[in-house]
Formats: structure tokens, C-alpha cells, sequence
């Protein structure tokens, strides 16, 4: 076994995710910590005149890392779970850009040149926004502790001094105000591994992916770091500026045999170009620490729909669209069953789950407009693959050149609707059109279209006197219509007209509101926005109400936005 300890010596990690700039990374990815590990590495780097025992340390030190990254197993992740409530808010600041460069010679700058020059001055630069996601640690027991454990590694014994020397130069984990120690631990930590490298991210519940370390992680970041190219490059700056004759030739030419041009003053200095991790390791917890997900009758997966052509069209179209794509996916469904038809032989209503369809709009981020970018199919969870696919096939059919075909919906004065399946892979989706946007667990869900009640309250929620009471009698119908669909009671039901996501219609007629969903004798039903809160992580689809099957009473989880 090899592990390393990490300590956060103020208790804080202040680290930015790779996903979003808002949102803080914890645990520390393994990749992270051999990033400054190799960062420590290179701010000692020795020149020629420390002597060749400084140049001989530090290669050895080099070897270490080298060993690291070509270890087969990544390591597993002891650390303290943080409480959502100890991530620090984010806050948005405008600092200063990178300093500019000097003029060669400051006393001969011209007046029209002045400002650019003063640009070195803070208050004379642009500013550009930032964030510095933190996550508040603690001082006290194993809380602000991290360790990584290879389970089958063992460090090489000629290793252990120079690994040491390297492990003490590193003062910080992401960004400076992190500060960190890093030590070789003799033994694990007595309690369970928080998380382990698995297969498959669908192993098992709970999975996520951190950046690993790889072979070719250090060569890559070399390159990246570009050290050689860049001192090499000042130094027969230099040398041009200060030799004459021969020795100025000679210097050109070792320039241009360098970097493969002829030398000029104006010739920009190569740069540095930030990391990249693109290999990742999925992990998960011990399966006796995951707490069984629950979720509703419908498949996580979806069937995702986007729309190829067609004019724009915003939630308050979704009874459209819906029943356009419900008339497209019957056509010739006579001999279909009823998880697919949503009624049985005798034209009598689907006594188990059927197949549910639904919007899939922007909503949920500053800009949100509520315009939908494709539709989707919630299958039962009890129907097979197969099973699907035969209906699917039906009407996804493939042309001459073994392409398969999309649906075309038939809208009326709003023209025509092109759909086909959604194939790209999940990150070149826009969000909306990612089934996990939609699915993701969450303990805390809010509806995108309107919940649409399954019975009349008996009281009258114009009637002041009788508002607070019909909220509760509301309440305890949608808290209902969860059990309805399978899903657990929630903790708490809260009720407004409009949406707790950006970009959502309200939930009455109107302007920016939703169209009434009619009962079969035409007469309107009551519908509201809801924000659901449950005591455990819920899996989606969360679809709820009278109109679940029919694109309202679509819910998602709070704080996911979609774009």
C-alpha cells in the first residue's frame, strides 16, 4: 500500500470544478494533487550554477513523479463528506488582468503611448470577473483531512528521501489561498474508504467521475508548461541584445534553429498553456454507505426527441406539441399495447403506468426563456427494451442509405415541427437535452409545467377567509399524486403561481402564463407550481398530477439549469 495525507491547513479548500465556475470541488481529484505536485516540483527547478548535486536532487524527485503516474490502479478517497450548507456562497469579483509589459526603454515613451504604458498600474487595467469556490473544512479532527490510497502500490525504497523532499515543497491544493501539507502516510486511516475506482459509472448508485493520473499526465503538463522553449527564448533574447559580430550571428542563428524563424525584437515569446486532464476514473462509495435511491414508475433514460426545424415555441405550447407528437406516435398503432397507447382494448384508460411524454425547455438560468428545444418519451419502468424498440421501430423507420428517419408533427397555423433522435454524445448536448438534467437525484424538486390537480379542492382559493386552508387541502393533493406515481411522501409541498425556475410560464392563463389543461368534458382543472421537498434523494422523471402523461406537471431538480 502507498497513500499520501493531505491536510488543509486553515480549513478551507478553495478549488473551482471543472464543470462550473460557481461550484467547488470536493474531494480533491487525484489528478489536482499530482498537478501540484508537479508544480512544487518545477518552482525549484535548479540552474546550471546550484551544481550538479541540486540537478541530481531534483531529478530524482522527477523519477517520483514519473513512478506516480504509471501506477495501473487509481487510488481510492478517504475524506470527510461536506454538508452543502459548509460550501461557501460564491461571490462574484472584478480583479485586475495579468500585468502588461514594460517598454524597453520607459524614458522614451511618447505621450500618445503614456496610457499603455501605465498599464502595469492596477487601477489603469481591465477587469475581469471571478469566483473562488470554497467548501469551509474545519480545524478540528480528520474533517480537513484528505488521503489517497493506491491499495497495490509500494514505493520503491531508493524513492522515500526524494518523495519526502517533494511532498514538503508543496504549500498549496488549487488555488493560494489553499494551503495544504501533503505527507506519505504509514498506514490508511482506520475508517471505511469514502470512495473506490469502479468499472461503470451504472456499477453502482451513487458514482461520479474525477480526473485521474495517467501515464504521459507529466509529459503532457511539460508541454503544457513549456519551460525550456521559454527560458531558451529570453536568453537568446538576451544574448541578440548584447553581442555583436559573430557572437550576435551565431546567437541568431541558434535562434532561428530553435524555434524555426528568423529572429525580430517583435517576435511574441511562447507561451504557457493552462492543464487539461481529458481522462477521468469513475468512483463510488462502499455499497454499505449508499442509501437506496428511490424514484418514480418511469425510466431515468429517456427518449429524447430534439427539434431539427421549426419555429420557436415556448412552454405555454406544450399541450400542442404534445398532442401532435402523441397523434404522430399512434398512427397505426392498432395492435400496440397499452403501455404504449395509454388505453386498453375497450378504450377504456391504462389501469398500470403508460408511456408519458414531455417538453424539454431552457429554463432555470439567468437567461431562461422557456423555449423548447425538443420533446422527450418516459417510459414505464416495467416495460423491457425490447419491448420498446418494436414500438419504436414502428416508427422510427430507416431510409435507402440505412439512415434512420425522424417524425415530422403537424402544428397548424404554427407550421410544422421536424424531430429526430437525440445521438450526440451527453457533453455536446445543450443541457436541456440531457436525460440526467431531467432525472438527476435530488431531495429537493419545483415544477417547469404547472401540476394540474387530480381532484377539485372543495374550498375556494379567491376566498380569503378560505385561502390558507385550500393551500393545505392542495398540498395534500399533490403530496398524494407522488404517491400516485410512485414516488415517496414528501417532507414539505409549497404552492405558487409562478415557477421556482426561471423561464417557466405561471401557472394560470394569461400573459407568460400557461394554458388551462381541460378535463375530457372540457372544462378546466386547477393547476399550480409546486416545490416538493423529500426526506431522500429522488430519482426522475418527476412527473405528477392529472396531466403527468401529457407534458404538464414536469418537475426538476432545484439548482440544475438547462441552456
Amino acid at each position: 500500500m502507498f497513500a499520501l495525507g493531505i491536510e488543509f491547513l486553515t480549513g478551507t479548500a478553495v478549488m473551482t470544478s471543472t464543470d462550473s465556475r460557481e461550484t467547488a470541488e470536493w474531494p480533491p481529484h487525484p489528478a489536482r494533487v499530482f498537478m501540484a505536485l508537479v508544480a512544487a516540483h518545477y518552482e525549484t527547478r535548479p540552474l546550471p550554477e546550484d551544481g550538479p548535486e541540486a540537478i541530481k536532487s531534483w531529478s530524482e524527485e522527477r523519477r517520483c513523479l514519473e513512478w506516480l503516474e504509471s501506477q495501473k490502479s487509481a487510488p481510492s478517497l478517504h475524506f470527510a463528506e461536506v454538508p452543502v450548507e459548509q460550501r461557501r456562497s460564491v461571490v462574484k469579483f472584478y480583479v485586475p488582468v495579468n500585468d502588461a509589459g514594460l517598454p524597453t526603454n520607459p524614458a522614451s515613451v511618447k505621450p500618445a503611448e503614456m496610457r499603455s504604458a501605465l498599464g502595469v498600474m492596477p487601477a489603469f487595467r481591465s477587469k475581469q470577473e471571478r469566483t473562488f469556490p470554497a467548501v469551509s473544512l474545519g480545524l478540528s479532527g480528520q474533517r480537513n483531512e484528505v488521503h489517497l490510497i493506491w491499495q497495490d502500490a509500494e514505493l520503491p525504497a531508493e524513492l522515500g528521501s526524494a518523495f519526502e523532499r517533494l511532498i514538503a515543497k508543496v504549500i498549496r491544493i488549487g488555488h493560494s489561498a489553499s494551503l495544504a501539507r501533503i505527507w506519505v502516510a504509514p498506514v490508511a486511516p482506520e475508517s471505511a474508504i469514502t470512495l473506490s475506482p469502479v468499472a461503470s459509472a451504472k456499477a453502482v448508485r451513487g458514482s461520479l467521475k474525477l480526473r485521474n493520473i495517467t501515464p504521459g499526465l507529466l509529459a503532457d503538463l511539460d508541454q503544457r508548461f513549456n519551460a525550456d522553449n521559454i527560458e531558451a527564448f529570453f536568453s537568446l533574447n538576451q544574448q541578440i541584445k548584447d553581442m555583436k559580430g559573430k557572437a550576435k550571428a551565431a546567437a541568431k542563428e541558434a535562434f532561428k534553429a530553435r524555434f524555426g524563424e528568423e529572429y525580430s525584437a517583435s517576435l511574441a515569446a511562447p507561451v504557457r498553456r493552462r492543464p487539461f486532464i481529458g481522462t477521468s476514473q469513475t468512483y463510488a462509495p462502499p455499497q454499505s454507505l449508499v442509501k437506496p435511491r428511490v424514484g418514480s414508475v418511469f425510466d431515468p433514460e429517456l427518449f429524447i426527441l430534439t427539434k431539427q426545424d421549426g419555429r420557436v415555441l415556448g412552454l405555454e405550447s406544450t399541450n400542442m406539441l404534445i398532442e401532435a407528437l402523441r397523434g404522430t406516435l399512434l398512427r397505426g398503432s392498432e395492435s400496440s399495447p397499452s403501455w404504449f397507447t395509454g388505453h386498453r382494448q375497450q378504450g377504456e384508460p391504462a389501469d398500470k403506468p403508460h408511456l408519458a411524454l414531455l417538453p424539454l425547455a431552457f429554463v432555470g438560468s439567468e437567461y431562461a426563456d422557456g423555449h423548447v428545444l425538443g420533446l422527450a418519451l418516459a417510459f414505464p419502468k416495467a416495460v423491457s427494451a425490447q419491448e420498446r424498440g418494436k414500438e419504436l421501430s414502428r416508427i422510427f423507420k430507416l431510409d435507402a442509405e440505412g439512415y434512420e428517419t425522424g417524425i415530422e408533427l403537424t402544428l397548424g397555423n404554427h407550421g410544422t415541427w421536424k424531430l429526430s433522435r437525440e445521438e450526440r454524445p451527453a457533453r455536446s448536448r445543450p443541457i436541456a437535452l440531457r436525460s440526467e438534467t431531467w432525472t438527476e437525484a435530488s431531495t429537493v424538486w419545483a415544477s417547469v409545467t404547472p401540476v394540474v390537480l387530480d381532484r377539485h379542492p372543495k374550498l375556494d382559493p379567491s376566498d380569503p377567509k378560505e385561502r390558507e386552508a385550500w393551500r393545505q387541502e392542495a398540498a395534500k393533493i399533490i403530496s398524494d399524486s407522488c404517491v400516485n406515481s410512485g414516488l415517496p411522501r414528501p417532507l414539505a409541498v409549497d404552492i405558487d403561481k409562478t415557477s421556482w425556475h426561471r423561464g417557466s410560464p405561471r401557472s394560470r392563463p394569461g400573459p407568460n402564463g400557461m394554458p388551462w389543461l381541460t378535463s375530457k368534458t372540457g372544462s378546466p382543472r386547477q393547476q399550480v407550481h409546486v416545490l416538493l421537498q423529500f426526506e431522500d434523494e429522488v430519482e426522475g422523471p418527476v412527473l405528477i398530477g392529472a396531466g403527468r402523461y401529457r407534458g404538464y406537471g414536469v418537475c426538476k431538480p432545484l439548482g440544475l439549469p438547462t441552456s
